[in-house]
């Protein structure tokens, strides 16, 4: 885990060359390139499970939402506009803040550089044109559910379950969560 190596999360683990790869979003991108310039590193898809031939895979863009009951939709409603633009995101994009909001920046020439950054970003933004990835919100559960898969990762990753029993406690947490 990161913090066994004096590390706070995988992107600094990984900057300071103590761990081959780290899972994480396209904010690691501006880190690496400030922290680690001259780390060698690439990003990759997930791999496809052989039974379905399906890939797994966690993406994560800027949301921007609005209130329902706002008094000021009309104008909240232009904020989200700018926003989400093709220019602001152009701009979260190259920063290397997060993945653009927008599918139709797919074929942005930002993609066709030869960088490491725009790399990354491409293959990550790529994997999201793959048919597997589902909108996902934490709706009335927030951030709680979070908390038994990461514990179950914890405890698989340090040798105290097995995956099939960190799964099977994770799952029964969850179920409770959500009242099932």
């Amino acid at each position: 885990m990161p913090a066994d190596i004096g590390q706070g999360w995988g992107g600094g683990a990984l900057a300071s060359e103590q761990v081959a790869c780290c899972f994480e979003g396209a904010w690691v991108l501006g880190f690496l390139r400030d922290e680690s310039p001259n780390l060698n590193y690439g990003a990759a898809m997930l791999p496809k499970y052989p039974g379905t031939g399906q890939r797994g895979n966690l993406m994560f863009t800027v949301s921007w939402s609005m209130n329902a009951s706002s008094k000021h939709k009309d104008e909240a409603f232009q904020v989200l506009e700018m926003l989400t633009s093709p220019e602001a995101q152009q701009w979260v994009l190259e920063r290397g803040l997060a993945l653009p909001s927008r599918r139709a920046l797919i074929n942005n020439p930002y993609f066709q550089k030869t960088d490491r950054e725009a790399i990354a970003n491409r293959i990550v933004f790529e994997g999201s044109a793959d048919g597997y990835v589902m909108p996902f919100e934490f709706g009335q559960y927030g951030g709680d559910w979070m908390m038994p898969i990461n514990q179950a990762l914890t405890s698989v990753m340090s040798g105290q379950q097995t995956a099939d029993e960190a799964l099977r406690e994770a799952q029964q947490r969850l179920n409770e969560l959500i009242g099932k």
